[in-house]
């Protein structure tokens, strides 16, 4: 079984097993990462939107009560989280189980992609926003929330995490990961870090790509 495989399996355990708390047990760490995204969302073209790793969907629950003219989609690994996401949801959106980095969409389409809390777990996360490049449109945007490795406790827990049973992969720190985006073809609108509590420290950053 390749390491790639196996992370996902880890992950899906995991989160198989939270999606029924999931919402209620990380509400005040959720709010806030959510707030960081959609404040980068305001004004952006948003007909057709993707959420990748998209979870129970508070986000895009979120974007379909700020306009109902969008085409909202998610797709994540987990179906338990999925069923929540779809409970949620019914009609307004429409949920896939997939891959970050085998994305199931045609070249272009979507002019806004999300990620929130999700780029450290994947396994190829280069592959991944990759793929998120192929998947937008020519002046669409992408707005990536994640946890952020240049905060003290972030370095602590992205070493701490690989060797317990979670299914953690690699904490970014904010340089790292415009790297890595400029080498998917991405160009760096803006940034912004946030320590939203004591512990958590979050990185949003909003990316377009380049032709």
């Amino acid at each position: 079984m390749s390491v790639e495989s196996i992370q996902t399996e880890k992950l899906i355990r995991e989160y198989t097993a939270l999606a029924p708390s999931y919402d209620q047990r990380w509400s005040a760490y959720l709010h806030s990462s959510f707030a960081m995204t959609l404040d980068q969302m305001t004004g952006l073209p948003a007909e057709r939107v993707l959420d990748v790793a998209c979870g129970t969907g508070q986000l895009l629950e979120l974007l379909s009560e700020r306009t109902d003219q969008s085409e909202l989609v998610g797709i994540d690994r987990v179906p338990a989280m999925l069923e929540v996401a779809s409970q949620r949801l019914g009609e307004r959106a429409t949920f896939l189980e997939g891959e970050a980095q085998h994305l199931p969409f045609e070249d272009a389409y979507f002019q806004l992609v999300t990620s929130t809390n999700a780029l450290h777990y994947f396994p190829d996360a280069n592959g991944a926003l990759r793929e998120i490049r192929r998947v937008i449109s020519p002046g669409g945007n992408l707005i990536i929330t994640d946890w952020c490795r240049s905060y003290v406790w972030m370095k602590l827990l992205n070493r701490v995490l690989p060797w317990t049973q979670h299914a953690h992969v690699h904490t970014f720190s904010t340089n790292e990961l415009k790297e890595a985006l400029a080498d998917a073809g991405f160009g760096i609108i803006s940034e912004t870090r946030r320590k939203i509590d004591w512990f958590w420290g979050l990185m949003t950053i909003h990316a377009t790509p380049l032709t």
